[in-house]
């Protein structure tokens, strides 16, 4: 079984289903509301316990988690909680407002406990891992790479940290096996968001770059490789949240299973598309959902730049 180390952040979300967003002064009413657990890291290792192997959570919670029982839950759920420190101090806390008829958002954070990460894992190092191992950092800031335990291969998806710290990332792009951007985020590091760009981390020591590109699919760029999935199953989605997250996951354990790039691509495609039918952050899909959509998906072509 593989161990794959979830490092970032642990919230609680509060998703709202809305008809629009409202304006200044105005209320609406949500059609639904969902309240749980969530977090990229902690969306993440739910995801790989969900597809049967070993999560280990690294976060840091908020008060309110012990009191509501969150980490216990998670536990339940098959994620190894024994590094999630808690502290005396407010939870991170996530608000979605997803509109119905596109499932577009717009989200509001209060980072909370999650800001002690950074201290918590330069004093407590990540070491003592054995095995199959896997550390897949999330919304973190670039400098959480510096602490990544050596024998592990290290995925790296910055999220938001790709506009806060471009500088800083590119310094660090040797360190990680490979990296999950979206469009924007490269632009936002790069200037452009074409397959050039890409090739231009690569030039910095990243081995491996993982583009997602919502509904138009993935493409997956090495030196020397690129291959390119430009269609997610036509679906109806419910709530995107999370979607990023259960495709990190599934690429992940398939690349440490020993799977083709292009086998990977497709898995991952499949979790994320799974994803979306699900109301929640960290409501994951079943391995089993997975599979079901995987005949779903199209195979990749190659994208090699001639």
């Amino acid at each position: 079984m593989q161990t794959h180390i979830a490092v970032g952040n642990i919230n609680l979300d509060i998703s709202l289903s809305v008809d629009r967003l409202p304006g200044p002064e105005e209320v609406v009413f949500a059609r639904d509301a969902w309240i749980g657990v969530g977090g990229a890291a902690t969306n993440y290792a739910i995801a790989v316990a969900q597809l049967g192997q070993k999560p280990v959570l690294v976060a840091v919670a908020g008060r309110e988690m012990e009191r509501l029982g969150v980490v216990d839950t998670l536990r339940r759920r098959g994620v190894d909680v024994s590094r999630v420190k808690t502290v005396d101090r407010p939870s991170g806390v996530v608000v979605v407002m997803v509109v119905a008829s596109d499932s577009h958002r717009s989200m509001v954070s209060m980072r909370g406990a999650n800001e002690e990460l950074l201290k918590y894992i330069e004093e407590e190092p990540l070491d003592g891992v054995s095995g199959e191992c896997h550390v897949h950092m999330a919304s973190v800031p670039p400098q959480a790479l510096d602490f990544a335990p050596g024998g592990c291969t290290l995925s790296y998806d910055p999220g938001g940290e790709a506009f806060k710290r471009p500088k800083s990332l590119w310094s660090r792009l040797p360190r990680v096996d490979w990296m999950f951007i979206n469009t924007p985020e490269l632009k936002g590091m790069s200037g452009s968001g074409d397959l050039a760009a890409a090739y231009r981390l690569l030039e910095s020591g990243l081995k491996r770059l993982v583009l997602k590109h919502g509904r138009g699919g993935a493409t997956v760029v090495e030196r020397g490789f690129c291959v390119t999935l430009d269609r997610t199953p036509v679906l109806e989605p419910v709530d995107v949240t999370g979607a990023g997250d259960a495709f990190d996951a599934a690429f992940n354990i398939a690349v440490k299973a020993g799977w083709s790039v292009e086998e990977a691509l497709r898995l991952a495609v499949a979790a994320g598309s799974a994803k979306v039918l699900r109301r929640g952050s960290s409501n994951m899909p079943t391995a089993s959902e997975v599979l079901a959509m995987l005949p779903r998906v199209a195979y990749p072509r190659d994208c090699s730049l001639t």
